[in-house]
């Protein structure tokens, strides 16, 4: 099954780096948005860690799809893109 992994992970220790503390909830929310809006059906996934927690937010396409480090609201348009074609392949 395709879907859309979004690492959410929170650290307790506000100077580790983590997905959440760099905004991987907004990015959440504004990628299901995006997705409902342009009627793109693809589970999308909350992961407590995608094991790039330097580079986050982290977003991957799975299985075997393009990973998307330092998402930000500017990334969505590229994300959406490589959805389309991946979920046609």
């Amino acid at each position: 099954m395709k879907k859309i992994l979004v690492c959410i992970n929170h650290r307790a220790n506000p100077n580790t780096p983590s997905c959440h503390a760099r905004g991987s909830q907004k990015v959440l929310a504004q990628l299901s948005l995006r997705l409902k809006q342009e009627n793109i059906k693809i589970a999308v996934e909350k992961v407590q860690c995608l094991g790039h927690c330097n580079s986050g937010p982290n977003v991957r396409l799975v299985p075997n799809g393009q990973f998307f480090h330092n998402v930000a609201s500017e990334s969505l348009t590229e994300i959406i893109t490589a959805t389309r074609l991946f979920l046609t392949s």
